[in-house]
């Protein structure tokens, strides 16, 4: 969320300099609405139009999506150096911090909220004559009421549901020309709910406090804000006051001290700027609104929607990632034409697993999952209360039968064939060792932890263990992949995903944010040194990697 979010504000921060004087003010009001419901509201509206979804495919087809719960760690067989498995696992650091910084900014406003409130209870109410006879003429559902208080040096306007107009204890009653422009600026925030809007920017600040953009938008959407607000005012009054009400302004900035973010005050920062543009401000034509609606469609659709999915393409979320397998994949499914369902291939058909309309069927019962001996994996989240088959396939490769298993059993089963996290918090593992020994000058290894030793020629070692086809990541290259892999993420947020350790999850932004946190410390390690595998033996379903700087230190010892 706080990615795309994030894409979002620069967008419009780039409109609003182009455009600021050019469109209504409101214009931009409705562009921050919709950066804070993709800041604040989990969700995915897929659109081809989408921004990600043209970077989706533009992205090279060769993108590798190494798994997300656990990294394997292997040195390669040598005769210097030992092979060693092991599991990585992540502490979610991160999400301590981005609590305490949630919790900080929340203290932060609702000390200044309180501070606003005290000035409120501490003011009086307005007896006067001018004042009773504006609030018979602005009448509202909620009622309005205007008080005096010598805690503050400008006009502001507080509360949602009992809202007040505070004005300074120095108010100049006999200028009513000036009373007017202040009070009327006062009951536009109150009738169009800014006050909710400004919550709603604290709420987007608090939550994303760590992305600097969010903060950018908290003062933009802000001085937004005033502008609409001024741009109101002005029409509401007859021939053109853009003078005397610039005036006004620049005098009520004068007396102002001190900052509450909750509260609407007559006179805000960036004074050139409402200057400027109250005395730009002209006559709204057409052209202008379709300017404005075509700024506001085009930035929605294109910056608000998430990436929609080739028909095509199967999404497979295995071990936390989405694994992008095209519909002719080996084994499962026959080449489809762009729009129409995915079919098994005949040789799944023979083994009786067949399409009826989206879903497949096996034995009458639609299939949820399949895991294929071969490493492949079917999944069909519309047929999640349906069945979970194992194709079990013999030694020359072809299917000798298919088992109907439990959900637990085929996660199980996933958890044994595709060497993925288990379900226990902790695995006994077996260690290769080995040494030289300097009287025959034979290398020995041991495969049960160093109970017994054997000793191995380096061609029987190689009969025994195959040294794999390691491609192995480059920093630049996994930080490429990153950065696209980040985008994807944020977009699965809600979605459920699966793995063999943990089954069936939701993607909530503290596992995403957890998931990039593993990949962060990845490329860290990489930058380092380290090395991780992209493929072994051209496949990408586990992942390993070691240390030279460790091999060094053992040859040396």
């Amino acid at each position: 969320m706080s990615l795309a979010g994030g894409v979002m504000i620069v967008v419009i921060t780039v409109l609003r300099a182009l455009a600021i004087n050019k469109v209504p003010k409101k214009t931009f009001l409705l562009l921050w609405a919709a950066a804070l419901l993709r800041l604040l509201v989990p969700f995915s509206l897929p659109s081809r139009l989408s921004i990600y979804s043209l970077l989706r495919q533009s992205a090279p087809v060769s993108a590798v999506h190494p798994p997300v719960t656990a990294a394997l760690s292997a040195a390669p067989m040598a005769q210097e150096a030992a092979g060693q498995t092991a599991v990585r696992t992540s502490v979610p650091v991160w999400t301590l911090v981005w609590a305490a910084g949630l919790v900080l900014c929340a203290a932060f406003f609702a000390v200044a909220y309180w501070r606003c409130g005290r000035e409120f209870r501490m003011s009086l109410p307005v007896e006067r004559e001018f004042a009773r006879q504006w609030l018979a003429a602005h009448p509202l559902r909620r009622k309005i009421a205007i008080r005096q208080s010598d805690r503050i040096s400008s006009p502001l306007s507080f509360g949602v549901l009992r809202p007040v107009i505070l004005l300074p204890k120095k108010t100049d009653w006999t200028d009513e020309e000036a009373l007017r422009y202040v009070l009327e600026h006062e009951f536009v925030h109150i009738r169009r709910f800014d006050s909710v809007g400004k919550l709603l920017l604290i709420a987007a600040a608090c939550v994303h406090w760590f992305n600097p953009l969010v903060w950018a938008m908290y003062v933009l959407a802000n001085r937004d804000l005033e502008l609409s607000c001024d741009e109101t005012v002005l029409r509401r009054f007859c021939g053109d006051v853009r003078g005397a009400y610039a005036r006004v302004l620049i005098r009520m900035e004068e007396r102002r001290r001190g900052v509450q973010p909750q509260c609407n005050y007559f006179s805000k920062n960036a004074m050139e700027e409402r200057i400027r543009a109250i005395m730009k401000m002209k006559k709204i034509t057409a052209i202008s609104l379709i300017l404005a609606a075509l700024l506001v469609t085009g930035t929605v659709t294109v910056f608000a929607t998430s990436a929609k999915q080739d028909e095509n393409i199967a999404p497979v979320r295995t071990a936390g990632a989405v694994v992008e397998q095209n519909a002719a994949n080996a084994g499962g499914a026959e080449a489809v034409e762009r729009g129409e369902p995915l079919q098994p291939s005949a040789e799944y058909a023979a083994a009786g697993i067949r399409a009826e309309g989206s879903l497949w069927y096996y034995q009458g019962q639609p299939v949820a999952m399949i895991y294929d001996d071969n490493g492949n994996i079917y999944m069909d989240e519309e047929a999640a209360d349906g069945c979970y088959l194992n194709v079990r396939r013999d030694s020359t490769g072809g299917i000798s039968g298919v088992d109907v298993l439990t959900k637990e059993q085929f996660r199980e089963r996933a958890d044994r064939q595709l060497n993925l996290v288990p379900t226990e918090t902790t695995m006994d593992e077996e260690t290769l060792m080995s040494y030289i020994d300097p009287a025959d000058g034979k290398t020995y290894y041991s495969f049960d932890d160093g109970k017994t030793f054997e000793p191995l020629t380096d061609a029987e070692f190689e009969a025994l263990y195959p040294t794999p086809d390691i491609e192995w990541w480059t920093y630049d290259e996994y930080k490429a992949w990153l950065d696209s892999e980040k985008v994807q993420l944020q977009e699965m947020l809600g979605q459920e995903g699966w793995t063999g350790g943990e089954g069936s999850f939701v993607w909530t932004q503290e596992k995403i944010d957890e998931t990039i946190a593993l990949y962060e410390e990845i490329l860290a390690d990489i930058q380092n040194g380290v090395m991780y595998s992209k493929t072994v033996d051209g496949q990408d379903d586990m992942m390993v990697s070691y240390s030279p700087a460790d091999i060094a230190m053992s040859r040396d010892n």
